[in-house]
C-alpha cells in the first residue's frame, strides 16, 4: 500500500470553483434589486397625471315612448382627459370597454320632413358624464362635441316566433311528446321599413347533445345587426321538451279496407308495427290501441300493392317501420 510522504505538497482545493458559486448569488441579488427598482420607478411615474383620450361606449335613457332612435351607431364617444397614470391605465386597457349612459329626457325634439331630430352638445354631455366617471379626471374635449340624434315614429306587427333547435339523444331515450315553446307569437316594434319586411323572428340557435332527461329552457330571440331597432314585447321563448327513456317493442294489428265498395281481399291481413315505446307507459299499450288501414278505390285498380296507414297511434309513441309498408290484393267477383 503507497503512503503519500509528508514531504510532498498538499493539494488546494479549486479556489475558482468557489469564485464562480459565490458570483450566482450576487446575480440573484442585483437582478431582484433591479427589479424593485424598476417598479418603484414605474410606481412614480404612473402616480403623475397624465393627458389621454379613452374611448367609452354610450347608452341612452328616457328615449320618447313614441319614438325610436335610428342612428345609434353614433354610440362611442372619445373624452380627452387629465387623470392619474394608474387610472388611464386601468381605463384604456380594461377588457371591457367602459359603458356611459346619457338621459335623453330633457332633449328637444323637432319634427323634420325626413322624421325627428334632437341635438346635445358638449357642455350638456360632459355634465353628465361627469359623475359617471369613476376615477378623479378633468375632463378636457370630448368627440365628437355634439351629439346629434334622428328619431322615428315606432310601428307595430305581431309575428311568429321560429324556434332554431338541433338536439340528439342518449342512447334509449326519446322524445316523448312535441317540442313546445312559448310564447309563440310576439309583438315587434321598429322603424316602417323594417316592419313591412318582417314575417316572423327567429330565436338564437339551441344546441343540446346527448339528452337524457326533460328540458325546461329559456332561449334568447335573435335581432341580428339591426338590433338596436328592434323592440320585442318579450326577449325570450321558454323552451319544453320531454324526454323518457324508451324501449323497443312491436304489435301485430289487422288491417282494415276502405273504399267504394269493391270486394277487396289483402294480403297479409295483418301488419307488425315497430315503434319506441317510453318504460312508463309500455306497460298500458296493446296492439288494440292502434288501428292500421288501407283504401282500395277504382283509380287504383293499375295498382299492384295498396299502401298501408296508420290511422291510430297512442300518445307518446313512435312508430318507426310498418312491416310491410304495403300489401297485395285481389278482387272478389260478385
Amino acid at each position: 500500500m503507497a503512503i503519500q510522504s509528508q514531504n510532498e505538497p498538499f493539494t488546494k482545493p479549486n479556489e475558482t470553483g468557489r469564485k464562480e458559486n459565490r458570483s450566482h448569488p450576487r446575480l440573484i441579488v442585483f437582478l431582484v434589486c433591479l427589479a424593485i427598482s424598476i417598479l418603484m420607478w414605474l410606481f412614480i411615474e404612473l402616480m403623475k397625471d397624465y393627458k389621454d383620450e379613452i374611448k367609452y361606449n354610450i347608452t341612452f335613457l328616457n328615449v320618447p315612448k313614441d319614438l325610436i332612435l335610428t342612428n345609434t351607431e353614433d354610440s362611442v364617444i372619445s373624452i380627452e382627459m387629465n387623470a392619474q397614470g394608474f387610472e388611464l391605465l386601468a381605463a384604456k386597457y380594461a377588457k371591457r370597454q367602459p359603458t356611459l349612459t346619457i338621459d335623453l329626457s330633457t332633449l328637444k325634439i323637432r319634427p323634420t320632413e325626413q322624421g325627428y331630430i334632437a341635438f346635445l352638445p358638449s357642455a350638456k354631455v360632459m355634465d353628465q358624464l361627469g359623475s359617471q366617471i369613476r376615477f378623479k379626471t378633468e375632463i378636457i374635449n370630448i368627440k365628437p362635441d355634439t351629439l346629434f340624434f334622428r328619431f322615428s315614429e315606432i310601428f307595430r306587427k305581431q309575428v311568429p316566433v321560429k324556434l332554431d333547435l338541433t338536439y340528439t339523444l342518449s342512447d334509449q331515450y326519446d322524445v316523448t311528446d312535441s317540442v313546445s315553446f312559448r310564447p309563440q307569437y310576439v309583438t315587434v316594434s321598429s322603424i316602417k321599413n323594417i316592419i313591412d319586411t318582417l314575417s316572423f323572428v327567429r330565436t338564437q340557435k339551441l344546441r343540446l347533445n346527448q339528452l337524457d332527461s326533460s328540458v325546461f329552457t329559456k332561449v334568447a330571440l335573435f335581432k341580428g345587426p339591426q338590433a338596436s331597432l328592434l323592440k320585442y314585447s318579450t326577449d325570450s321563448v321558454t323552451v319544453l321538451m320531454k324526454v323518457e327513456q324508451v324501449t323497443e317493442a312491436g304489435y301485430t294489428v289487422p288491417v282494415s279496407i276502405s273504399g267504394n265498395g269493391e270486394m277487396v281481399k289483402i294480403f297479409p291481413d295483418k301488419v307488425e308495427i315497430v315503434c319506441r315505446v317510453p318504460l312508463s307507459a309500455y306497460p298500458h299499450i296493446e296492439a288494440s290501441d292502434f288501428a292500421a288501414q288501407v283504401e282500395f278505390l277504382p283509380a287504383l285498380i293499375k295498382e299492384k300493392k295498396l299502401h298501408v296507414n296508420l290511422i291510430s297511434v297512442p300518445e307518446k309513441v313512435r312508430v318507426l317501420k310498418i312491416i310491410p309498408s304495403e300489401v297485395e290484393y285481389i278482387i272478389i267477383s260478385k
